[in-house]
């Protein structure tokens, strides 16, 4: 059932690879080192057998859902940078404890 987290987490990462090219300084930095987190969190969650009935996987879709969500197709520049960091941050700190609860 991982699959719907990696394929959220890809999805994610994608948006905010997108949203690196619409915005400059610090706010296309930090977009950036999401995006590479995403990935990276892709990627273990592809390899990880995790169980969609367990609470963090539920929450870790919902934080994605949240962000994907706000931040849309990410076509262009969005008006809160500070809201779309804090909902990406969020998604991927709850992807992380969907993925550790997988491991123990």
């Amino acid at each position: 059932m991982s699959h719907e987290l990696a394929e959220k987490i890809g999805g994610l990462a994608s948006r905010v690879n997108n949203l690196v090219v619409h915005h400059t300084g610090a706010d296309s930095r930090a977009f950036l080192e999401l995006q590479d987190r995403l990935a990276k969190l892709e990627l273990v969650a592809i390899v990880k057998d995790l169980q969609a009935e367990h609470n963090d996987y539920q929450q870790a879709i919902q934080g994605l859902n949240d962000a994907i969500v706000f931040i849309g197709e990410a076509t262009r520049r969005i008006e809160n940078v500070a809201k779309a960091i804090q909902l990406v941050a969020t998604a991927a700190k709850l992807a992380e404890e969907a993925i550790k609860s997988a491991a123990v």
